[in-house]
């Protein structure tokens, strides 16, 4: 599951949530894990963006938040195979 992967304002664009969703990728590969988890809130476009380009696929229904119903999120999913895709 990642949870709460964050990127600096000024490191975003480089490649820096790649590289880190790539080296939970590896070490989830490690572990012998089925698949990768995420939560993004919807209305986070760019996190949106970032996991559909990794490979990622929208997986369960919508969910509201519990601490602010106005956002809702769902769960982006994709298989643990080998190496991280792209790498």
């Amino acid at each position: 599951m990642l949870s709460g992967m964050w990127v600096s304002p000024t490191a975003r664009g480089q490649g820096v949530g790649r590289l880190l969703v790539d080296a939970v990728h590896r070490w989830a590969a490690e572990q012998g894990a089925g698949r990768l988890v995420a939560r993004v809130f919807d209305d986070n476009a760019p996190a949106v963006g970032l996991y559909a380009a990794l490979g990622f696929a929208v997986d369960g229904p919508v969910v509201v938040s519990r601490r602010d119903p106005s956002r809702t999120w769902h769960s982006w999913v994709r298989p643990v195979v080998g190496a991280p895709p792209g790498s």
